[in-house]
Order: C-alpha cells, then structure tokens, then sequence
C-alpha cells in the first residue's frame, strides 16, 4: 500500500458527548467532548483512538468499527474496543452503536452511543452519547 493510499484512509472526527455512570461508584454524569483518530482497513472495517475530557475527568479509548451497510449518505456501524478514564475511574470492554451522515465525500456528521463494562471499580456500566463531525482525508 502506497503512502498516499495510507493517507486517504485516515480520518479525524470531534465531538461533544455525555457521560451516563450507572451502578454507584465515584463517577458522575457529566459533559465533555471527544476528539477521535482512525484509519480504514477496509470499506468496512476501521481501527479508531479516542481522547475525550470531561467536567473533572479524562478518557481514552482503543476500538473497531464494523460499518455492515455499505457507504450510502446514511452509514450506520457497531464499535466494540476498550475505554478507561482518569484520574478515579472505570476500564473496561465497551461497545456500541452509530451513524454516519455524509454532507460530502470528506465531512460527515456522526452521532455514537456506547456502553462500557466498568470492571475496576463500583461503577457497573457507563453509558456515553456523542454527536459531532468528522473529516476523511
């Protein structure tokens, strides 16, 4: 694969997100937002980091996205990775769901919603939804 075929494979994304702690622990709900770089494997498949922040808080998450339908102006996807947050929070598994909306060949519009397992303290599941745009290169 050439350099540039590596280039156009990359995509860079922001959005503002919602985080929605369920199961007690020191988590709270809270707002933020998210910056997320990634790159296509393939038409349908997509390796993805995420920094987010929150009021008090930080996140990083490692996930794949399976796009199942195809890359019409509507594209919907299922994400499914990891996420951990600091200073005092959870880690663990997530998975999720999302859309696309292609304004052009290079920006879209993307809403997400994901749900990780909390597997190193009180907090059981934490919910996050997320609306922003993202650039193709």
């Amino acid at each position: 694969m050439t350099f540039l075929a590596i280039l156009a494979s990359i995509y860079l994304g922001a959005n503002g997100s919602l985080q929605l702690p369920q199961g007690g622990g020191d988590m709270a709900r809270r707002g933020g937002g998210a910056i997320m770089a990634g790159w296509y494997a393939s038409d349908f498949w997509a390796i993805e980091g995420e920094a987010g922040w929150m009021e008090r808080q930080a996140s990083l998450a490692v996930k794949g996205l399976w796009h199942w339908w195809g890359y019409e102006r509507f594209d919907p996807f299922f994400t499914f990775g990891a996420r951990g947050w600091f200073p005092k929070g959870e880690a663990g598994p997530c998975a999720g769901t999302g859309f696309f909306y292609h304004l052009t060949d290079h920006w879209s519009l993307r809403a997400d919603a994901e749900a990780t397992l909390g597997l190193e303290r009180d907090v059981e599941m934490v919910y996050m939804l997320g609306a922003g745009v993202q650039y193709e290169f």
